[in-house]
């Protein structure tokens, strides 16, 4: 199986006070570390994380990307061991940082959509975080991810119906799939493209107040 070399370069932004939870925020392909970073103080107004952005290994196009894409929703032969390696810095971050791993949000865009939904999804003896947030990715069906949605944090799930890299349809079929196992999920879409937009941000930042006050944010799904 492909390497993915270690430790991976990161960049951490502190909140405004002195945090008390981690936010693990995975950027998409062709990206860096410091692409989602202008989303931080939206997510948190209050700034109550210690953000850890962390940069792919793999060089693309002038930016990075997690794994060389053999399609979609397989991902790519990278693809496990970059999940693998986001799970160890997660550990590695709570730890140094003395944050509960339970407590931490993973959120990513893109491919790192799609990591974010493996790594907080996927058959694990590790603690699983709080909640995941989905930005316009997929749910990724590879040889060797084995899912358990039993007991799964609460999933939100955001996607742009003009999106022309990955469509929209990906993101129905994610809520669909979660609401079928019982994943406690929130859909939204927006009139947007492959991006973040403000509105989405702002849904964000009231689902994760939700998750702050220890709810568990649900609705029907829609497909």
């Amino acid at each position: 199986m492909p390497c993915v070399a270690e430790p991976l370069v990161t960049q951490v932004v502190r909140g405004r006070q002195e945090p008390d939870r981690l936010l693990l925020l995975i950027h998409g392909k062709g990206a860096d570390e410091h692409d989602l970073e202008p989303l931080i103080p939206h997510l948190d107004p209050e700034g109550r994380f210690l953000t850890v952005l962390p940069r792919a290994p793999l060089p693309f196009m002038g930016g990075w990307q997690w794994y060389e894409t053999d399609g979609i929703p397989k991902g790519g032969p990278q693809f496990i061991p970059s999940v693998d390696a986001l799970d160890d810095l997660l550990d590695s971050a709570c730890a140094e940082h003395g944050f509960e791993r339970s407590q931490a949000i993973v959120a990513g865009f893109s491919q790192g959509c799609a990591l974010t939904l493996a790594l907080g999804l996927r058959r694990s003896g590790r603690p699983r975080p709080s909640g995941l947030l989905a930005m316009s990715g997929f749910l990724p069906e590879r040889e060797g991810l084995e899912y358990d949605f039993s007991a799964a944090p609460p999933v939100f799930v955001q996607h742009g119906t003009a999106d022309p890299v990955i469509s929209v349809d990906f993101g129905r079929r994610i809520v669909a799939r979660l609401g079928t196992e019982g994943v406690p999920v929130i859909y939204r879409e927006y009139p947007m493209a492959h991006q973040v937009a403000l509105d989405s941000i702002h849904d964000a930042m009231t689902w994760l107040a939700l998750i702050f006050s220890g709810q568990t944010p649900a609705e029907p799904v829609p497909y």
